[in-house]
């Protein structure tokens, strides 16, 4: 299979770190030149990739895809895709890529470097529409280059049942790592465990940020996986599954700590708003409730955040009617049901004031916006990420070393680096 050659990219995704409001729309252009659009409005058939997250997302993206399909008098071939990086990637190098496709910033710069992605995104609506932070994560060289889906932050879930039945109340909530470990000792019992956490660099990393690290240097020139700061994070986490108070989803056979959660082998986990959606269409059953990640040691809070925006590919012999459908998909009202469906936070500014007004729940969600950190947007970054997830099992069992294992992921990301 022919593969791209990718150029590397130093810098991180874009920062919701920075705060919801903290960046200006100001600096973002359109595409420097005007954009011509391809193909009819009626009567196409567009190919639809996405990842989902569960069945709640795949059924209301089956959904507003077949609703626009009869509004508009096209067809939607939608595909759920199992590795959507890898098949995305097989797909333009094929030259057969899909009309419409979630990409995650931490991908954008390598697209847009390449000339892949046609920068449609101001057609759809005005940038002021959505949160200043996502649009300047789709901003390659101040082009806006594709209009943001959505975003979500871990958080972490409680089964209220289990936490009253163990005797712990709100004081007992886990604001701070001693809490956490605390609650998760006080909740494991023979048949559940007290925390199920993901076995990935994508949940672990929200401890490194918790205790002060990070994923790059502050010049942001560099990594920093094997910093103090992270070392010791990785350790305490270790030490808690060594306790047997967090277990890993293999370990109580789900597929996902959500899973583990919401099928009651665990009584807290570490999951974005994504498990909404997932334990009202598969457990409903389930009393929880989510609060934001705990801080660490030094009082610093940290989270992970994670976003997609539609992707049109700049060869798409579609592009008129793909950009019609981003502006069905991106519309308040269907951002709305997205969200209402399966969980995720809306990228326009009033459909998230709608949405939190009307649904509590996604508070903790929210706040960690103001201090969430982004994925790592370095070309050929997921195949150094995939050998140090590969480990993380291990430290259960005693047979991985957090130094050994962070020491390698700097020197296999670094080398990503050089020209």
């Amino acid at each position: 299979m022919k593969r791209r050659n990718r150029i590397a990219v130093i810098t991180v995704g874009a920062a919701l770190a920075m705060g919801l409001m903290g960046v200006s729309g100001s600096a973002i252009a359109s595409a420097s030149s005007p954009i011509t659009l391809t193909g009819k409005l009626h009567g196409v058939t567009l190919n639809l990739m996405y990842g989902s997250s569960g069945p709640a997302e795949t059924a209301a993206i089956n959904q507003a895809s077949k609703a626009w399909a009869a509004q508009s008098g096209n067809k939607v071939i939608v595909t759920n895709a199992s590795n959507l990086t890898e098949q995305l990637d097989e797909a333009f190098a094929g030259g057969t890529p899909p009309d419409v496709f979630y990409l995650s910033s931490s991908a954008l710069q390598t697209f847009a470097k390449q000339g892949e992605l046609l920068p449609y995104a101001s057609l759809v609506a005005p940038a002021s529409d959505f949160y200043p932070s996502l649009v300047k994560a789709y901003t390659y060289n101040k082009t806006w280059y594709c209009v943001p889906k959505d975003f979500s932050n871990l958080a972490v879930e409680i089964n209220t049942t289990m936490w009253k039945a163990a005797g712990l109340t709100n004081a007992d909530l886990p604001t701070t790592w001693a809490k956490l470990q605390a609650d998760a000792k006080k909740l494991t019992t023979k048949t559940v465990t007290g925390l199920a956490v993901g076995d990935s660099l994508d949940r672990l990393g929200a401890f490194f940020a918790e205790n002060g690290g990070s994923y790059m240097n502050k010049a942001g020139t560099g990594f920093a996986f094997n910093s103090p700061q992270n070392i010791k994070a990785l350790e305490w986490v270790q030490s808690m599954a060594k306790q047997g108070i967090l277990k890993f989803p293999e370990q109580l056979s789900s597929g996902w700590a959500g899973e583990a959660f919401g099928l009651g082998k665990a009584a807290m986990s570490t999951e974005g708003n994504w498990i909404i959606g997932a334990m009202k269409s598969s457990y409903p059953k389930i009393q929880w409730e989510a609060v934001p990640m705990p801080a660490g040691p030094t009082g610093v809070n940290g989270t992970l955040t994670f976003t997609n925006c539609w992707g049109i590919p700049s060869a798409s012999k579609s592009s008129a009617a793909a950009v019609s459908f981003v502006k069905y998909l991106a519309s308040t009202a269907q951002q709305l049901r997205f969200a209402n469906a399966f969980g995720v936070l809306p990228s326009r500014i009033a459909a998230a004031n709608t949405y939190a007004k009307d649904n509590p729940s996604v508070a903790a969600f929210v706040e960690g916006a103001k201090y969430a950190m982004p994925q790592v947007a370095t070309v050929g970054f997921p195949t150094v990420q995939s050998a140090f997830d590969s480990q993380v099992l291990g430290l259960a069992t005693g047979s991985s070393n957090p130094v050994q294992m962070l020491n390698e992921l700097q020197t296999n990301a670094q080398a990503l680096l050089r020209p």
